[in-house]
């Protein structure tokens, strides 16, 4: 996790700064790559340890290049762009919970609906 943290932020920093893309371009660039290997490892492709790491690395060097654009001094700096993401992380995991509470409320109802009915007396008994 190490090197590939280390080898995802070297290239992000190369993208923007000696590839002369800047944040904004090197970020252009790199997350849409980064979108394509999402939607190749829905097909199962992520469980290949090569495909898992590659798309280790491009999200820490589209994350790195993402974060510098952000925390830049033109957009928001580092206090800000540090708590507007984490609210968003915050916004993020609330709203996956929510769904599967949902999904799982949805299993239970038709798991109800395929089981006999049984009166309430027998339902309420212990």
């Amino acid at each position: 996790m190490f090197i590939s943290g280390t080898l995802g932020t070297v290239i992000g920093d190369f993208c923007s700064h000696n590839m002369g893309l800047d944040d904004a371009g090197a970020s252009i660039l790199l997350s849409p790559i980064v979108a394509v290997l999402f939607l190749a490892g829905r097909g199962g492709r992520l469980l290949l340890l090569p495909f898992y790491w590659l798309t280790v690395v491009l999200i820490r060097a589209a994350g790195t290049a993402v974060g510098d654009f952000i925390s830049g001094r033109n957009m928001l700096g580092l206090p800000v762009s540090t708590a507007v993401t984490g609210a968003r992380f915050i916004a993020l995991l609330v709203i996956w919970r929510e769904q599967s509470r949902s999904e799982r409320e949805r299993e239970r109802e038709r798991e109800r609906e395929r089981s006999p009915s049984l009166p309430d007396e027998v339902r309420l008994a212990p």
